[in-house]
């Protein structure tokens, strides 16, 4: 609990992270309906890149069609296309 006293980076609380959780909270009861275990599996994943752009200041859409246009070309350097580094 006391950890965040050692490390200057790290934050009191964990507002951000619940924050983010809401819109997945808000949603519960359509997930139940994804279909399919795969399909869910896939929301999750279309909500962590999400989250991810918004966290860094990308416009989700944007960066999701032009990654897939980098890798319809052929890109495969996939951790430059991580919007962590396509941010920078």
């Amino acid at each position: 609990m006391c950890r965040y006293v050692n490390n200057g980076q790290a934050e009191i609380d964990n507002n951000t992270a619940e924050r983010l959780m809401k819109p997945i909270c808000l949603g519960r009861k359509n997930y139940l309906f994804c279909g399919s275990e795969q399909a869910a599996k896939n929301t999750s994943l279309i909500y962590s890149i999400i989250e991810s752009c918004k966290m860094n200041g990308l416009r989700p859409v944007k960066y999701i069609a032009d990654v897939l246009r980098k890798l319809i070309s052929g890109d495969t350097d996939y951790v430059a296309l991580l919007p962590m580094n396509i941010a920078k």
